[in-house]
């Protein structure tokens, strides 16, 4: 699923200018997002914050929340690239249980860098205007290569080699694991409770099933 084709969100014109204004726009969102009155912002406080006529904004953008949500797939794809470069890297050496640290290491500092409001008032925008909520785990689906990849260099036998139907709704179980607390605001969320709670979980979801004679 590309959100990205959904809300029409192309490419600016490869021009230094149009780079650059849409750059300004996203970072003046990213720090209308940071702000207290995150909720209360309107399209002339990011023209202010970007430094540019409303005109502008809506030429980049077809709605307000637009730009919102624009910011959320932006992060979002980052952070899942960055965890997809995190089991590429993974040493042959190194056991299951160090890249399973690892993974949940960067997913709570991504999930814990936004204020918990900021979080879910850009979600909010998402799931508001997207037709296509229940498809929001398919793009984690780059996991998969890597996984399998970093499965068939393993040298330690603590991985276990599953099929790509099975492997597939393994990491998106560990996906809900994680950040299923940080989006129902949940006082758990990113505690260490719930890293050691995601840890054991993951290991069982990520280890061979256990056969019952």
């Amino acid at each position: 699923m590309d959100y990205f084709d959904e809300f029409n969100f192309s490419a600016p014109k490869k021009n230094r200018s149009s780079l650059k204004t849409m750059e300004d726009i996203v970072l003046a969102a990213e720090v209308l997002a940071k702000s207290s009155e995150i909720s209360e912002s309107t399209v002339q406080n990011l023209a202010d914050k970007a430094g540019y006529a409303k005109s502008t904004i809506f030429h980049h953008f077809k709605k307000f929340d637009d730009v919102f949500i624009y910011v959320f797939l932006i992060r979002r794809r980052k952070a899942l690239l960055s965890i997809a470069e995190l089991i590429n890297q993974h040493p042959a050496d190194a056991p299951l249980s160090v890249l399973v640290t690892n993974m949940l290491n960067l997913f709570f500092q991504q999930l814990n860098a936004p204020p918990r409001k900021v979080l879910l008032f850009i979600l909010a925008k998402f799931f508001k205007h997207t037709k296509n909520p229940h498809l929001i785990n398919l793009e984690a689906d780059i996991f998969i290569p890597a996984w399998i990849s970093a499965v068939s260099r393993d040298n330690t036998n603590t991985f276990v080699k599953f099929n790509e139907v099975e492997l597939r709704l393994r990491l998106r179980a560990l996906q809900a694991v994680v950040r299923s607390p940080f989006f129902e605001d949940s006082a758990m969320a990113g505690t260490s409770e719930h890293f050691d709670v995601a840890y054991n979980i993951a290991m069982n979801i990520l280890n061979a099933p256990v056969v019952v004679d």
